[in-house]
């Protein structure tokens, strides 16, 4: 049987599938990505880790195969923005430095002060914000300008799993547009910005579009990983664009939430817009992985990590629960919010735990609950937070149809969330549209597989690949009545959110 093979780097897991060329998984496994929290904002991954971690994800996958099962092909999604410096020898000169670690925002008003934001969004589709790559590289310069001065290359997370697969150097645009570094017009590196930050540009990988062959699997690799040698690796992209692929999202009129530890809203256009601050309104634009797609991007950072730290800070209870029942605690945590009414008797959850995104983006902004009495429970703290991504996410969707000119008729959402019933009933209702769950679950695993299919001419373009593999698991219909009931909960949260804005800055000082 022939085979496609896709990686996905996520902020949290590794995740290795291999699909039939119909989009069927057949084997997918999943480990932790081996990240290390320093504190006070800053995060990395050891390079020499993570490659093992994959190293041993991949032996574990393709060891599920046949012997006359083939691989055509390989290639990667992964998060953004995150990367590293190597040397001449291809050996790390840094750790990977984390797309959410803040040391950036040390050069960030600087660098607004000097370039200009306005000149920066016209070039690169972004707003100046700390978790771009090159504020990471700034910051380097700052503080390591030895190192730097070493450095043969920066490589985001997918580059520095392409070199190791490979020895190549090379991306793709819709990474690129991760860096704040890429021309996104001209999809190439900006000579503009690189000389004005003192970099060379030759630091940068070549950049590919999605799914093109960039080289082979190495005979040492091959030992390591499983994979036979000379199987071709493609260029895939950041996850988020690549889940964007593979449930249609490039086509103009649809969106996608992308709901994970971090939660993307990713809309498509065919024409780059206008990129001016007033027409954007914080959004980033980029380069999409299909053709000549262009995308639009917003999200919540903290959205499935929201959960995650109530469960890990106050779920001991529920947690004991789960353990007596065996069953998984989120099943109990979502028990707990069912029993708490619409609108958690009052309680409200602003999700800024790592600040707020476009259309408004501020890193002081605070996740907070408001409201507490001495009634509120512990299930109503948990249904509050679902409803406060749930509102997040209808902000940001609602003010991304005005950027578009066009308004979205259906989500389809793909994700560890889209597991969470409630969730998804409470965001349908605030939404007051379906959404829609593709059958394949690791939807940006298969994206990634499929960007490879198209690398090795496994399918004519983008179009026959999503025919071909593209089914719907369920659809969530907005229930009229919490449509009804959730409506004034919405407009009392976007009267709550500016105030909390206001209180970041003045509790936050300078710390991010």
């Amino acid at each position: 049987m022939e085979y496609l093979l896709g990686l996905d780097i996520g902020t949290t897991h590794l995740k290795a599938g291999i699909f039939t060329l119909q989009g069927e998984p057949v084997v997918v496994k999943l480990a932790s990505t081996p990240s290390h929290n320093l504190g006070e904002g800053r995060a990395i991954y050891s390079p020499d880790e993570l490659w093992d971690s994959v190293c041993g994800l991949l032996k574990e996958t393709t060891g599920q195969l046949e012997s006359g099962d083939k691989i055509l092909s390989v290639a990667i999604a992964s998060m953004g923005e995150a990367g590293l410096l190597i040397d001449g020898e291809g050996k790390p000169l840094t750790p990977i430095i984390a797309w959410y670690d803040s040391r950036g925002k040390e050069v960030v008003d600087e660098w607004v002060a000097s370039f200009g934001a306005k000149r920066t969004l016209s070039i690169t589709g972004l707003t100046p914000d700390y978790i771009y790559s090159l504020m990471k590289l700034l910051w380097l310069r700052r503080h390591e300008p030895k190192l730097v001065a070493k450095a043969n290359k920066w490589l985001c997370m997918m580059d520095y799993i392409i070199y190791r697969l490979t020895g190549e150097f090379a991306t793709d645009y819709s990474i690129a547009s991760r860096t704040m570094l890429f021309d996104i017009s001209r999809r190439d590196w900006s000579e503009e910005i690189a000389e004005f930050a003192g970099l060379d540009i030759g630091l940068f990988p070549k950049v590919y579009p999605g799914g093109h062959v960039v080289g082979q699997v190495t005979k040492a690799t091959a030992q390591s990983t499983g994979l036979h040698q000379g199987v071709p690796v493609c260029t895939g992209g950041h996850d988020h664009i690549c889940g964007a692929f593979a449930t249609g999202v490039f086509e103009p009129g649809k969106a996608l939430d992308s709901m994970g530890t971090a939660e993307s809203l990713v809309a498509a256009y065919r024409n780059i817009p206008k990129l001016e601050p007033e027409a954007v309104r914080g959004f980033g634009v980029g380069c999409h992985v299909v053709s000549d797609a262009y995308y639009l991007l917003a999200g919540i950072t903290a959205s499935g990590l929201s959960v995650e730290w109530f469960r890990n800070e106050f779920g001991g209870v529920e947690q004991g629960a789960a353990d007596s029942r065996g069953v998984n605690i989120y099943e109990v945590l979502v028990e707990a919010a069912r029993q708490s009414p619409v609108g958690a008797r009052g309680l409200v959850f602003i999700p800024h735990m790592r600040g707020a995104g476009p259309p408004d983006p501020d890193p002081y902004s605070r996740g907070a609950f408001v409201g507490i009495r001495d009634y509120h429970e512990r299930k109503d703290f948990i249904r509050a937070i679902l409803e406060g991504l749930s509102f997040e996410f209808a902000f940001t969707l609602w003010e991304s149809e005005d950027v578009l000119g066009q308004a979205v008729d259906k989500i389809q959402a793909i994700g560890g969330g889209t597991k969470n019933q409630l969730w998804m009933e409470i965001k349908s209702a605030v939404l007051n549209m379906p959404v829609e769950v593709p059958a394949v679950q690791e939807s940006t695993l298969l994206g990634a597989a499929l960007l490879g299919g198209l690398g090795a001419g496994v399918y004519r373009d983008e179009h026959e690949a999503l025919a071909e593999t593209y089914r719907v698991l369920y659809t969530h219909e907005p229930n009229p009545e919490l449509v009804k009931q959730y409506e004034p909960i919405y407009e009392t949260y976007t009267e709550v959110v500016p105030l909390i804005r206001q209180i970041g800055h003045i509790v936050g000082g300078s710390e991010v």
